[in-house]
C-alpha cells in the first residue's frame, strides 16, 4: 500500500496543479494536514525539483508545480493504482474460491445480501459463472445499483433465490425472513 508521505505528496502536488495561488494554511486545511506537515513536505518536494517557490515573502509565497513534479505525481498515481490493482486482484480471487466452492448443481438462482466493496465483486464473478442474479439485498440502502433496485430483506420472498449471499453481515431477527428453501453463504472476507 502506498504510505501516508506518498499520498501527502501526492495530494500536494494535485492541489497545486489545480491551484497555484494557494498558501501553506490553505493546503493544511484542504489536506487535513498540519501546516508544519504541509512546510515540511513542501521544502521536500522543493528540494527534490518537483515544486517551485516564488516570492520573497513566506507569507505570500507562490508554489508552482514543474514538470519533474507532474511527471512524479503521475509515477506516484500509477505506483498506486499498481499496487491496488494486486490487491483487487487477490481478493476477486478470494470470491470466485467462495463462490465456486458452493454446490449450486442445478440451482442457479442468487441474491446478494448487502451492498458493499465485496458485493460489486461477488457480481462480477456470478455473471461470470453464469448464475441468475434475481436480488441485491440490504435493508440500509435503498439504491438501483447494476439495473437492479435493491429491496429489504422482507421482500425477498418474491424473488425466490435458491442462494443468498452475505457480503455483510446479517442479523439473526433478519436471517428469520429468508425462506427456509434458500441456504445462506457467507462469502465475506
Amino acid at each position: 500500500m502506498a504510505n501516508q508521505e506518498e499520498i501527502t505528496q501526492y495530494n500536494i502536488l494535485q492541489s497545486l496543479e489545480n491551484c497555484e495561488q494557494i498558501s501553506q494554511r490553505q493546503l493544511s486545511s484542504q489536506l487535513g494536514i498540519n501546516v508544519a506537515s504541509i512546510n515540511f513536505a513542501l521544502k521536500k518536494l522543493t528540494k527534490r525539483g518537483f515544486v517551485k517557490m516564488l516570492g520573497a515573502n513566506p507569507r505570500r509565497m507562490q508554489y508552482i508545480l514543474t514538470p519533474k513534479g507532474i511527471a512524479e505525481k503521475t509515477q506516484i498515481a500509477y505506483k498506486f493504482f499498481d499496487r491496488n490493482f494486486h490487491f483487487y486482484k487477490a481478493v476477486r480471487k478470494d470470491v470466485e474460491e467462495k463462490i465456486g466452492s458452493i454446490p449450486f448443481n442445478d440451482k442457479k438462482r442468487v441474491a446478494l445480501y448487502g451492498v458493499t466493496d465485496l458485493m460489486e465483486l461477488a457480481y462480477l464473478v456470478i455473471q461470470d459463472k453464469e448464475l441468475e442474479l434475481v436480488a441485491i439485498v440490504d435493508d440500509e440502502m435503498k439504491i438501483r445499483i447494476f439495473g437492479y433496485h435493491v429491496i429489504g430483506i422482507e421482500e425477498i420472498n418474491t424473488h425466490t433465490p435458491d442462494f443468498l449471499l452475505l457480503t455483510k453481515e446479517l442479523d439473526a431477527d433478519k436471517m428469520e425472513q429468508v425462506p427456509y428453501s434458500t441456504i445462506i453463504v457467507d462469502i465475506r472476507i
